[in-house]
């Protein structure tokens, strides 16, 4: 507890610096890359039902069922638990920085994957748009840039500390 406080209190007294700066733009870019990649889909699901579905004899043209909706809706989320669980894993094994890596070569290549979804049937794009969206939730980018940027900063400060 003591040298929790210590840590504390010498973080309330150092000047701000660069480093400060970088450990909230790493933050940053976490939070917004993994919120983008989860919930962007719910305004975009409306935009597929004008695409695929839009029925004009219907009571609301342009939306997409709920057998479809629900799962491209939801699959992201069952691929971001099992992405905490496999990268966690895999990053205590390997280490932070290489599965980082790896995340994030998983989320551009998903990404343009998910813009590119192809099929000859309806169902059979939304099937690929799901099964995409789910190694897009698989990835775990933010808790590896959280877990980096705690090294980065404690580096940061213990150097800070000496001096």
């Amino acid at each position: 507890m003591a040298n929790q406080l210590g840590v504390l209190n010498a973080l309330d007294t150092t000047k701000t610096q660069w480093y400060h700066f970088t450990a909230i733009v790493i933050a940053g870019m976490g939070f917004f890359t993994d919120a983008y990649d989860l919930f962007s889909i719910s305004l975009i699901t409306k935009l597929l039902g004008c695409i695929y579905y839009f029925d004009a004899l219907s009571e609301k043209p342009g939306t997409l069922p709920h057998r479809i909706a629900a799962p491209v809706n939801g699959v992201a989320f069952c691929g971001t638990l099992a992405g905490q669980l496999f990268f966690g894993w895999l990053g205590e094994k390997l280490g932070g920085k290489r599965v980082y890596r790896l995340t994030l070569m998983l989320m551009v290549i998903c990404f343009i994957a998910s813009e590119l979804s192809f099929g000859k049937s309806l169902d059979g794009v939304m099937a690929i748009l799901c099964f995409i969206r789910f190694w897009l939730g698989f990835h775990m980018l933010q808790s590896l840039q959280f877990i980096l940027l705690h090294k980065f900063v404690d580096n940061h400060l213990i150097l800070s500390l000496r001096t």
